[in-house]
């Protein structure tokens, strides 16, 4: 067994989870037992195990290679002495991993929804560190199948495979706790899988250690040179949670721990990049800055993506040093230099102003900047002047200098909305803020865990984003809950905006207001704005724009009237949703996952709001957005 150079051990409440790795120069192995899963190593490893740890009862074998799950052995152990040995009894059933060959028009979000998961989990098992995928790759799915056996329960298989009953239901969508022999079903591949140190580490020696602001038990385990399983072993721990000010027994020699008093603690933040962001906006968000970003994600350079999770530092030390950073001292002196990410309408977010201002001090005749571009800045006057544009409209300059359509027909003295190019307006601006636009506010509940809960559920039920209940909690997708555990809930209020007549919408932004007004799960009325029919919708899933889908079947007979059966093209339709109005823009073309049955069509179709991006490619898409201003009478 010369191939095998680590093992781990997981605790479960009778026996253990045995878990080998493969040298990662193994290749050939790998790849054999990731594929066939040949007898040959299969028994090698059995015989490793009984002769390695005789006194272990072991439930299952994993093997890793190179950090990822390739295989698994359901194995019993009932060795009881040194003296006494009884055959070992083993299932050679090998549980491989799934894999899937990325076709045409994939994307991995909507490969994760094929099984139940989330694009990052998908991400991480395959140590992928963007969304970008290509027809043909093979990706590695972190699930296993798993045939069901005589005397085999959902409690059983849970134990076993270190997951939840409702994890396993939720994957093989099922409606009850009852399994059937010979039933295939899929398991999630255990969190614990993971690199671990060689197996000699010194035991002997225990170190305490009290939890500080931003720790982790991966964080620890790594100043101590140690394992997750070791601590959590050493403690009694069932999960990875821990708290601040929590004394933990580590494993290891105390001089192992390097010192950390001159060092200010730190709390780190999850955020997800949305559409505008960029380094420099997102550290103004976070009183921080872009260098103390960069250094806590090892980023290279300043681009970000849509979708991207990064860790934001806030601490005395980002404090100190944001005194040296580029941003603070260009902005004290009325400047401001451009990095990679920025835009426009993003610099005017996080200063305060409006995008036309900015345009108006630097003589610009477009949103268009340019990488280490100097910008001037200053405080925004309270009345400013405006000439018109082509293709300006009343309501778009009204909502971009903070103000409203009202406002500017009365202090213009206007007769109408109707303007002509080269017109100058008065606009009394409010610095760029939107004081004289209702806003929207946040606040916060607590959830306390009870049995069966999980995060997806809870994001559901609280109608919010499962990546923002994660982030609110610091917490990941593969942690776990725990009975009486508080969650922190994130509750918006979404505040009401004016619309420009009473059959147009609200300009919602999705990520910021739609999201939370139209959440998974809610029930809806779609009006098509141009010829009024209307009928039912459920948005069921999708993160980027709204999945949904009709409730009966009468309600897609009607959307077939309006589109002339299926079709990809778009339509600007208005969103009812408790008695709001939202702009919209619907295509009516079933594809993919499907939640509502029995309504006459297999899959759901796409609902666009205001900056929601497409699965695919994570862009926006113009024809969606132009039917949206439509709705909203802002075209």
């Amino acid at each position: 067994m010369n191939f095998l150079h680590k093992y781990g051990i997981e605790k479960q409440s009778e026996g253990v989870i045995l878990t080998l790795y493969v040298s990662d120069f193994d290749t050939e192995f790998a790849n054999e037992l990731g594929t066939s899963g040949t007898a040959t190593h299969q028994d090698e490893i059995s015989e490793y195990a009984k002769q390695r740890f005789p006194n272990l009862k072991i439930n299952a074998i994993k093997i890793v290679a190179g950090g990822i799950l390739i295989g698994m052995f359901s194995f019993t152990s009932l060795t009881q002495s040194k003296t006494t040995v009884k055959a070992a009894t083993q299932d050679h059933t090998l549980l491989n991993t799934l894999t899937y060959s990325v076709k045409s028009g994939d994307s991995l979000s909507l490969i994760a929804k094929k099984y139940h998961l989330t694009t990052n989990e998908i991400k991480s098992f395959n140590q992928l560190t963007t969304d970008t995928i290509k027809v043909g790759q093979v990706l590695k799915i972190p699930l296993l199948k798993y045939d069901v056996k005589s005397g085999d329960s959902l409690s059983g298989l849970a134990k076993q495979f270190g997951t939840t009953i409702d994890r396993i239901k939720q994957l093989n969508s099922l409606t009850s706790d009852v399994i059937y022999l010979g039933q295939s079903l899929y398991v999630p591949v255990s969190d614990t899988v993971s690199t671990l140190p060689s197996s000699t580490t010194n035991k002997s020696e225990t170190s305490t250690y009290i939890v500080q602001s931003g720790d982790s038990l991966s964080v620890i385990a790594k100043r101590f040179q140690t394992t997750v399983l070791s601590i959590k072993d050493a403690n009694s721990l069932t999960t990875d949670i821990i708290r601040v000010g929590q004394t933990l027994n580590v494993p290891g020699k105390a001089t192992e721990l390097p010192p950390v008093t001159t060092q200010p603690s730190q709390e780190i933040t999850k955020y997800t990049v949305v559409s505008g962001d960029s380094l420099s906006v997102i550290a103004k968000k976070f009183n921080t800055n872009v260098e103390a970003i960069k250094k806590q994600n090892s980023l290279t350079t300043d681009i970000i993506y849509l979708g991207q999770l990064l860790l934001i530092p806030s601490s005395s030390e980002a404090k100190s040093s944001e005194a040296k950073s580029t941003v603070e001292n260009e902005t004290a002196s009325g400047t401001y230099k451009v990095v990679a990410g920025d835009t426009l309408s993003g610099i005017a977010k996080a200063f305060g102003l409006s995008v036309s201002f900015i345009k108006e001090i630097n003589n610009l005749t477009s949103d268009t900047i340019y990488l280490g571009q100097t910008l001037q800045l200053k405080k925004q006057p309270t009345t400013i002047n405006y000439v018109v544009k082509s293709g300006d409209t009343l309501s778009e300059i009204a909502k971009e200098h903070g103000t409203t359509t009202e406002e500017m027909i009365r202090i213009n003295h206007l007769n109408s909305t109707n303007l002509a190019v080269g017109q100058v307006l008065t606009i009394n601006s409010t610095n760029g803020t939107a004081s004289a636009t209702p806003e929207s506010s946040i606040t916060y509940r607590t959830h306390i865990v009870q049995s069966g809960d999980n995060i997806w559920n809870l994001s559901v039920k609280y109608g919010i984003p499962q990546a923002e209940l994660l982030r609110a909690n610091n917490l990941t997708t593969s942690s776990r809950l725990s009975i009486g555990q508080k969650l922190k809930i994130p509750v918006h209020q979404i505040a009401v905006q004016k619309t420009v007549s009473e059959r147009h919408g609200e300009y919602l932004t999705w990520w910021t207001e739609a999201q939370y007004v139209f959440p998974i799960g809610k029930v809806a009325t779609v009006i098509d704005f141009q010829t009024g029919k209307s009928f039912k919708v459920k948005r069921t899933v999708g993160a980027n724009h709204a999945d949904s889908e009709t409730l009966t079947t009468t309600d897609t007979n009607i959307a077939k009237s309006i589109w002339g059966g299926f079709s990809w093209s778009t339509r600007a339709v208005i969103v009812e949703v408790d008695g709001r109005k939202i702009a919209a823009s619907m295509s009516f073309y079933p594809h993919d996952v499907d939640y509502v049955r029995n309504n006459g069509i297999n899959g759901h179709f796409d609902i666009h709001f205001k900056d929601s991006t497409r699965h695919k490619d994570g862009k926006i898409d113009p024809y969606h957005q132009e039917k949206i201003r439509i709705a909203a009478g802002v075209e």
